[in-house]
């Protein structure tokens, strides 16, 4: 707007520079003619006056020495010329038809403008009837008036040039001075200060560019707040989100995503606006984002880097024309493995019920055939019976004991502080009748303090580990229970000195129904479920448990719990 104000301004003075001079030099050239013409009239006057006191040649002698460019012609009353101060008399025609000489003769005077038959330029002719009827005439070529003008127009140039120099001086600083308020105004529009305006003109230009500044601020306010929202949803998500531009470069892609998609850490400004394949390249996520980009949806399960992935892609779509993909990735390893793990669970528990069962039914049905002759006999086949069905009733109770441990929420409001001196004083106590029979010694050291759990759970676990220790013990062995406080936790130690734990076996001893001699284990009555508990319970709690053993020389189990806040 500034540029165009000052070309404008520059133009129209640069025009009116030119009309001016124009105007002077037409003015100029039209008052020179007429101050010539009159000069030639009054020139004409006075020497027709001295006609009557010369002689003929005296006055033809003063018509020759006029001066520069004026002509003298001295006419008969019957249009002969007598003399010519430029020409040769005798040898022009006769002058009579001329317009200034026939209104000389009949009212005194005449004058005419014409291109001369003789010199063949544009000539202004004065005309005086003299006391004997003959006439003088003087002429004065137009040609030396325009080079009376012409002389005068390097004058006017240079008073041009010189206007049109101060006029381009004077339109800078007049674009200057006007737009100075305007863009002071423009700069201030943010200013709270600023609610007049430079020009009463400019009020509603103003008034309405403060209501759309406003409007603008308050747009990119909930942008931005948007965007931070997205932003917030986005990093925070588990879920992996990307954006595909249609063109199949990254537009946006959230840390879970690269986590996924990469396996490293990264941030997102190492793949925004390059092609998606450098995200990940298998053939699962190309045949996603290629039908997504196609407009269909689009989904998809592959592994990599020892996790299971579920890839969701779909269109982009703006006024009926697809403008990316949208990919979802979810990490379903999680649910995967929870979904192996049931179904282990449904089979090992299906296995587990149905051998002492399938023990039950035979017997029970050999009595029902009086297959069993002796009393002997029914007490035989009545004891296995009922040693089915204890061995059936502790692995239902440990089943249950699992599930209401995994299904069961921590509420840190319901648990209180526990001594496991005392819980495990009293663990030992109970299971002495059971460490007797089986020729084991157990003994307990350490006190702590308090942790802060559940006791039924801690207590079944400490009477998972202690009994275990018993079962897997030779005669004549021992059971030590230590107890030792930590910088922030609390080590249980169960140890024995029994069978231990084959290397191969160490890492699986904590999966459900597993167990390293199931013949041993089945004359126990074990259900393989006993450190399972233990390590639920463990990780309820937030601890850790270790193992160490070796076999023939014992096994050692170490539970860190967190000590009370």
């Amino acid at each position: 707007m500034k540029r165009r104000i000052y070309w404008v301004m520059l133009l129209l003075s640069a025009v009116g520079v030119v009309c001016a001079s124009i105007l002077t030099l037409g003015v100029t050239a039209s008052q020179s003619m007429k101050e010539a013409e009159k000069s030639v009239c009054q020139l004409t006057d006075s020497i027709s006056t001295s006609y009557n006191y010369m002689t003929l040649e005296e006055y033809k002698d003063v018509l020759t020495h006029l001066v520069d460019n004026t002509r003298a012609t001295l006419i008969t009353e019957d249009g002969t010329v007598l003399f010519d101060s430029n020409a040769s008399a005798a040898q022009m025609e006769n002058h009579l038809d001329r317009p200034e000489i026939q209104d000389a003769l009949k009212t005194g005077t005449g004058e005419d403008a014409r291109k001369s038959s003789t010199t063949q330029i544009q000539t202004y002719y004065y005309a005086v009837r003299l006391s004997d009827n003959c006439v003088l005439r003087l002429a004065r070529q137009y040609s030396s008036l325009h080079s009376m003008v012409l002389s005068s127009i390097p004058g006017i140039i240079v008073v041009m040039v010189v206007l049109f120099g101060l006029a381009f001086l004077l339109s800078r600083r007049l674009t200057m001075w006007m737009m100075r308020p305007v863009e002071q105004a423009v700069r201030a529009l943010d200013q709270a200060g600023m609610n007049s305006e430079p020009y009463a003109e400019l009020k509603p230009f103003f008034s309405h560019i403060r209501e759309q500044d406003q409007q603008i601020h308050d747009q990119e306010e909930i942008l931005r707040q948007e965007r931070e929202t997205l932003g917030i949803i986005a990093n925070n998500m588990r879920e992996g989100l990307l954006l595909i531009s249609k063109s199949g470069d990254v537009i946006s892609i959230n840390p879970s995503a690269i986590r996924m998609l990469t396996g490293r850490e990264a941030g997102p400004v190492e793949f925004v606006g390059r092609n998606y394949l450098i995200v990940n390249r298998t053939q699962e996520m190309h045949a996603c984002v290629k039908a997504a980009l196609a407009g269909e949806s689009e989904d998809a399960e592959f592994s990599m880097y020892g996790r299971v992935y579920h890839v969701y892609a779909s269109p982009m779509v703006r006024l009926a024309e697809v403008q990316g993909a949208v990919v979802i990735v979810l990490d379903e390893t999680q649910q995967r493995m929870a979904e192996r793990s049931r179904q282990e669970f449904s089979a090992n528990v299906s296995h587990e019920l149905k051998t002492p069962l399938t023990s039950i039914s035979g017997y029970a049905e050999m009595m029902e055939n009086g297959m069993v002759a002796s009393m002997e006999d029914i007490r035989t086949f009545s004891g296995s019976i009922h040693k089915e069905a204890l061995r059936l009733i502790a692995l239902i109770e440990d089943i249950i004991r699992l599930s209401r441990i995994e299904e069961e929420p921590r509420q840190e409001n319901l648990l209180e502080p526990v001594k496991m001196d005392d819980l495990c004083g009293a663990v030992l106590e109970s299971l002495e009748p059971v460490a007797q029979k089986a020729g084991v010694t157990m003994k307990l050291e350490g006190n702590v303090p308090a942790v802060l759990g559940e006791d039924s759970m801690l207590s079944e676990m400490v009477y998972n580990l202690c009994e275990n220790a018993i079962k897997y013990n030779r005669p004549g062995g021992s059971v030590w229970v230590r107890l030792e406080e930590q910088a922030e936790e609390i080590c249980l130690t169960v140890k024995d000195n029994g069978i231990g734990i084959p290397e191969d076996s160490q890492l699986r001893v904590f999966e459900r129904f597993y167990r390293v001699d199931k013949s041993r284990s089945k004359q126990i009555g074990g259900t393989g479920l006993g450190l399972s508990i233990v390590k639920h319970v463990v990780e309820f709690h937030q601890g850790r448990v270790e193992l160490e053993s070796a076999l023939g020389a014992g096994t050692e189990i170490h539970v860190f719990l967190p000590k009370q806040a």
